[in-house]
């Protein structure tokens, strides 16, 4: 999994992320990423690869946006994977 610097969208952070498949079979993946920086801006996006699970060798692109209300944007946010859940697909 990769997780690009976020770019800012409005009111929040669009945080690109690219799940990437490098198992023998296809898999449904669910990843939380937390979004932290000074002013107490702390928000975590949730990427779920439930419609079709992602191929062998195949990647799925997404793009969350992460929001806090009330707390400015970072300039420099500190990026967690929190969690990461991968389930094979058998059949």
């Amino acid at each position: 999994m990769t997780v690009y610097t976020p770019v800012r969208t409005g009111t929040g952070l669009t945080v690109p992320v690219e799940i990437k498949n490098s198992g023998s079979r296809r898999a449904l993946y669910q990843v939380d990423v937390r979004v932290q920086g000074p002013g107490g801006f702390d928000a975590t996006v949730h990427v779920d690869t439930d419609v079709v699970g992602v191929y062998p060798g195949g990647s799925w692109p997404v793009e969350p946006t992460a929001s806090d209300p009330g707390k400015p944007l970072p300039e420099h946010p500190q990026i967690t994977i929190e969690r990461i859940v991968r389930r094979e697909i058998r059949g």
